[in-house]
């Protein structure tokens, strides 16, 4: 029996000490030497693999560069302290991502970054959807923007603020290590204000409940407006509906168009898609693609894009403004204006003139403190530019919060574009 009892006790404590230990690798910070280390891999991956280190200058800007760490820093404020570094690169894909376990907390909602406001678009709590974020455990939410938009250093000013809010703004639980936030927030259609308590659900279950469907449709007078949602097509369901839907659009006679803002990021699925409804022949999805090889740039090959059997043979608009940056918003549009096909329809003062971008997005895993440094493996050169297939409106457009949580005010904003168009 004492036997027993200490093979027992020796167990029990076995499992005490791993217990110990993983809580100590996922909420203490990591040593300088550590990060130290894993910024030099960072800067070795970057020369290795990046497309753009055969410029010499830019080559050793990366090499020269330094970075003094002196404490201990949890995996984001490390992305935060080399962000300066990545920032020269200018690419708008270099980052440090930092991945989530499936019990990781999360916020249970998303938000949508519009006119300098975060707005509730999804939310599985309390808050409910069109309200206005004010602040999260007493700090104001434009002081959290300005403090982790660098965890995208390659975009400029505003496209960090929002690719923050749309991306990793829910997983602030786990970014501050807190299993429960106290929000404060404006309710929809009033000036009243309310402090919720929320706790933060597990990142398994935040992918189930707030799966974005990719598009959805809308009737308006002699117009079909293809509001995409999302360029994220994750599962069977998705292409189901993507697939009826684009039998419905080719069975109408009416105009299309597909409204490309606030879209969050994905894929070139649903780009490829609709290209392939537009073409007559077989084409190259990107005008140029480049990548490194060794020290030198070379033009990549790539498979055309098929052309389905039925297409679309009404006019076609595509709805943008200044939050279409996403690759699959890039990719869509470098297309178009290569191949002179549909009309752009800008809302705002956005400058789609240089259309060239980054793509191909490769993960490497750095040794401490596991995160990854993710770079872009080739270049998309774009030398044409939108310019008979521009419509230009003699007024801008408002858009706020409202129009884009509300069904029926974003019907009547259709309503005010389609008559203007007309």
């Amino acid at each position: 029996m004492k036997g027993i009892s200490t093979t027992i006790i020796f167990v029990i404590a076995i499992f005490i000490i791993g217990a110990i230990a993983i809580y100590v690798y996922e909420h203490f910070r990591y040593s300088p030497f550590a990060l130290q280390v894993d910024e030099e891999v960072v800067k070795e991956y970057l020369l290795d693999r990046h497309v753009e280190m055969i410029d010499l200058i830019l080559k050793d800007k990366i090499k020269n560069s330094t970075i003094q760490i002196n404490k201990r820093l949890s995996a984001y404020e490390f992305a935060l302290e080399i962000a300066p570094m990545l920032s020269v690169l200018q690419d708008g894909v270099t980052r440090i991502e930092i991945p989530l376990k499936a019990t990781d907390k999360t916020l249970p909602m998303k938000c949508k970054y519009i006119n300098g406001k975060v707005v509730v678009s999804m939310s599985y709590c309390e808050i409910p959807v069109g309200s206005v974020i004010l602040s999260i455990n007493g700090y104001p939410i434009e002081d959290i923007i300005k403090r982790y938009k660098n965890l995208f250093p390659t975009l400029n000013d505003f496209q960090q603020e929002y690719s923050f809010v749309d991306k990793i703004l829910p997983y602030y639980p786990k970014i501050i290590d807190a299993q429960t936030l106290q929000v404060k927030y404006q309710l929809p259609n009033t000036l009243a204000q309310r402090t919720s308590y929320i706790k933060g659900i597990p990142y398994k279950e935040f992918q189930q409940n707030m799966h974005v469907k990719p598009i959805e449709l809308y009737n308006i007078s002699k117009y079909t407006v293809v509001r995409i949602k999302s360029f994220n097509v994750s599962n069977k369901s998705d292409m189901t509906e993507l697939t009826a839907a684009f039998d419905e659009l080719i069975k109408s006679s009416k105009a299309v168009i597909f409204d490309l803002r606030y879209a969050n990021d994905g894929d070139i699925t649903l780009p490829s898609m609709i290209i392939s409804k537009l073409i007559t022949r077989p084409t190259t999805l990107y005008p140029k693609l480049i990548s490194r090889y060794k020290f030198k740039q070379i033009i990549r090959e790539q498979i055309p894009v098929e052309p389905e059997p039925e297409k679309l043979t009404s006019d076609v608009y595509f709805l943008v403004d200044k939050t279409c940056f996403y690759n699959p918003h890039k990719t869509l549009l470098a297309f178009l204006a290569t191949n002179r096909i549909g009309k752009l329809i800008i809302l705002d003062n956005s400058n789609f003139s240089d259309l060239s971008f980054y793509t191909e997005e490769f993960f490497k895993i750095l040794p401490n403190t596991r995160t990854y440094i993710v770079m872009p493996l080739s270049k998309v050169v774009v030398d044409s530019h939108f310019e008979n297939e521009q419509i230009a409106f003699d007024e801008e457009i408002p858009f706020n919060e409202k129009e884009l949580t509300n069904n029926t005010l974003y019907k009547e904003f259709l309503k005010r574009i389609t008559s203007m168009i007309e």
